[in-house]
């Protein structure tokens, strides 16, 4: 290859192929999903990593956080799940529902970090699609020797004190690039409807320093403007590559674009770098929004052979109609060859 640097999110994109379902929701009834996770690879003991949020519809919204295991990064099986009501016992306050999810292991410590986008609303508006911008969403980290567990309250660390993120600090891409996290997430003044994607750096994990509401290109951002994926090291700087969400249906974010920017941390900048839209590859996906915001893309270490991107895929039978309580979300797996 006469690639250099970073192999090409553009070649990762381009060479991927459909795989197969990783999970399905609870059940298929609308408002029914999963996904919203994050996969983390554990070369020294050859294992794989991922954890998903169910969820039943408006009433029984994210009821839980999941934690999977694979010994080959296609085959998961449940080995911990922790409730919104033991996490409510941890925060001594009513967690309403649980959204994205990210693992990651703290190079200093060893230890596990979950961070966990909370609802902790006072009642449970969220279900009303017509009230979801009264919500109040913030980032807690639990912290553990073993993804199984146990797992101890570290705190909530994205607390939602800025202007531009009182109402939602939440859907992170948190990564780690030259021993600082990186975060990428979500962010909402209270009782507004314009969602923007913010900058987060730490050096532990757990102390972090709000960079602010990015631009893209040096330009303002739309008024709804939402990245999740990855965040990979390149060597001009961090590279993000997942999805650009900018619709919204009925109270649900949507999504059909795939990009790729270089981040710009030091300049709060996004720079453009490719753009794409995804087309589906199975009949688990949607033909025009094929996917629910949530997504990842990761190299397989274990393997060395692919690049391994999952998506949380809008179902095109069980989904009612587009409507935050009327689609059905499954966890779909794609591969791409490293050549």
């Amino acid at each position: 290859m006469s690639w250099l640097g970073l192999y090409p999110p553009q070649a990762v994109y381009s060479r991927k192929k459909f795989r197969k379902v990783i999970l399905n929701p609870p059940n298929f009834s609308p408002g029914s999903w999963c996904g919203a996770g994050k996969m983390w690879i554990d070369k020294e003991n050859g294992e794989y990593w991922f954890t998903s949020r169910p969820r039943e519809g408006g009433i029984k919204r994210g009821f839980a956080v999941e934690i999977y295991k694979s010994n080959d990064g296609e085959n998961f099986y449940l080995v911990n799940s922790i409730s919104k009501e033991e996490l409510s016992m941890m925060i001594k306050k009513e967690v309403q529902s649980i959204e994205n999810q990210q693992l990651l292991k703290d190079p200093l410590t060893n230890r596990y970090h979950l961070y966990l986008s909370l609802d902790v609303s006072d009642k449970n508006v969220a279900g009303d699609e017509r009230r979801i911008y009264e919500s109040k969403w913030e980032t807690f980290l639990l912290t553990s020797d073993d993804p199984t567990g146990p797992w101890s309250p570290e705190g909530f660390v994205l607390k939602g004190d800025m202007e531009y993120d009182s109402g939602e600090a939440r859907d992170s891409t948190i990564d780690i690039i030259d021993g600082y996290y990186f975060c990428l997430y979500k962010a909402r003044g209270r009782g507004s409807d314009v969602v923007k994607t913010a900058l987060a750096l730490s050096v532990d994990g757990k102390r972090w320093r709000n960079l602010g509401v990015l631009k893209v290109d040096g330009k303002e951002q739309p008024n709804y403007f939402l990245l999740n994926g990855s965040i990979l090291a390149g060597v001009t700087g961090p590279i993000f590559f997942g999805t650009e969400t900018v619709n919204v249906i009925n109270g649900v974010a949507l999504t059909k674009k795939f990009v790729g920017y270089h981040l710009d941390y030091k300049n709060v900048n996004l720079e453009p770098l490719f753009s794409s839209t995804w087309t589906p590859g199975s009949c688990f996906e949607h033909k025009e929004f094929p996917i629910h915001t949530y997504c990842q893309v990761i190299f397989d270490t274990l393997k060395e052979d692919r690049w391994l991107i999952w998506i949380e895929a809008v179902d095109p039978t069980y989904s009612r109609d587009l409507g935050l309580n009327s689609i059905v979300d499954r966890v779909l797996l794609y591969i791409s060859p490293y050549q």
